[in-house]
């Protein structure tokens, strides 16, 4: 069992692969590595010549990127934006800039009880002409995918609920 908190791999975790057995990781959201717990032990494996095999399952964000209409040919996974505001502004930012000048999506996620601080901040320092889609609850029969310009989220009443959610947006949104 990995644990985000206590991300220490011990051999013992990887001693039944060692002896031949076949052993599966598994996530509760989305994939093993990718914005979640495993790199350490995948690594390891790797290191004492475990062959590792990874399964096609669902992906909330790359879900997301299917479901949201921007530029799926070029885009940027960054985890988690800082937590600190001023931080956070600066990132904000910089990954528009980054989605302008390489014609690129920037795809992020949130703990859920941090989705609203994180989208009232997208809607004050993103300009009105980006793209931003919301995704939530990807892969349950809540699912919802909303894609529209900062402008018009700004006058969109409502509040984003503490759910799973990905964030994407794209600055001049030119597609092949």
């Amino acid at each position: 069992m990995l644990d985000e908190d206590n991300p220490i791999v011990t051999s013992k975790q990887l001693e039944p692969c060692i002896r031949g057995k076949n052993v599966g990781l598994l996530t509760d959201a989305g994939c093993p590595n990718i914005a979640d717990p495993g790199a350490k032990i995948i690594l390891q494996a790797h290191e004492n010549n475990i062959n590792v095999i990874p399964l096609v399952g669902p992906s909330s964000i790359l879900l997301a990127m299917m479901g949201s209409g921007l530029n799926g040919n070029n885009f940027s996974f960054n985890g988690y934006l800082p937590i600190d505001k001023n931080e956070r502004s600066i990132k904000i930012k910089n990954l528009e800039r980054l989605s302008k000048k390489n014609n690129q999506s920037q795809i992020f996620i949130e703990t859920p009880y941090r989705n609203q601080s994180l989208f009232d901040e997208l809607k004050k320092n993103l300009n009105n002409d980006t793209f931003l889609c919301i995704a939530k609850n990807i892969g349950s029969k809540n699912q919802k995918i909303k894609t529209m310009q900062i402008r018009d989220w700004k006058s969109k009443k409502g509040k984003l609920e503490k759910e799973p959610t990905i964030f994407i947006f794209h600055s001049d949104l030119i597609i092949f």
